[in-house]
């Protein structure tokens, strides 16, 4: 397991957690794969934390494998709490030149907490995101997949995902199927509080994830 480490310098929002199975309860199961995602303002920040992880993430050396991206935002939409558990809102400005590549792709989603808090409609939501993990492993041009939620409770979930193009991205994500039917329904019968969707392009990459890097590989 990962240190839960405090945030990297200069990072705005740091989320860490584990990639398991949604528990019965609607917690996500423990897990020996972990993912993070930090949210920077100033470029050069981001590049020092891609560039040394081992700072703030002690416990990497016992890694078997770990794969690390410097991402460049160039399309945000809808919202979510990581940088206001107050007020979620957008989290991210889109970079106004796109230079092109593989796509990365990050959902989040997350739910009022509170009393009022529908647990069920929680273990709805992320049993469906697990099943359409599984349609996303058979789709076309899609070299990587991970779903996770912060160690901290509340923090909306995170979907992480790699794409050769935005092309085979689209086609998944709107084709007839499971994914459709899914975004179908949370507009109709609002199954989480509030969503977020970001496309990155990959600035920096290192490691590899499945005995490969899957930025290089959508490029093959």
């Amino acid at each position: 397991m990962l240190d839960l480490s405090p945030r990297p310098a200069g990072a705005a929002s740091w989320k860490l957690g584990p990639d398991g199975a949604a528990a019965p309860d609607g917690t996500r199961l423990p897990s020996e794969v972990w993912c993070g995602v930090a949210l920077y303002s100033d470029r050069a920040d981001a590049g020092l934390a891609f560039e040394e992880p081992s700072r703030f993430l002690p416990s990497l050396a016992e890694a078997e494998e770990s794969w690390h991206a410097q991402l460049l935002p160039i399309a945000h939409r809808g919202e979510c709490n990581h940088l206001d558990r107050e007020a979620p809102g957008p989290i991210l400005s889109a970079h106004d030149q796109d230079p092109g590549g593989p796509l990365v792709v990050m959902t989040t989603a997350g739910f009022v907490m509170g009393p009022q808090l529908d647990m069920a409609r929680v273990v709805d939501f992320r049993t469906n995101v697990d099943r359409i993990r599984t349609f996303v492993e058979t789709s076309e041009g899609n070299t990587a997949r991970q779903v996770f939620a912060p160690h901290t409770l509340g923090d909306d979930g995170v979907t992480m995902s790699v794409w050769r193009d935005d092309a085979s991205m689209s086609a998944f994500a709107y084709r007839p199927g499971e994914h459709r039917a899914q975004i179908d329904r949370y507009k109709r019968e609002q199954t989480a509080d509030r969503t977020s969707f970001t496309r990155f392009r990959a600035v920096r990459t290192s490691g590899i994830w499945n005995g490969r890097c899957p930025v290089q590989a959508a490029r093959a």
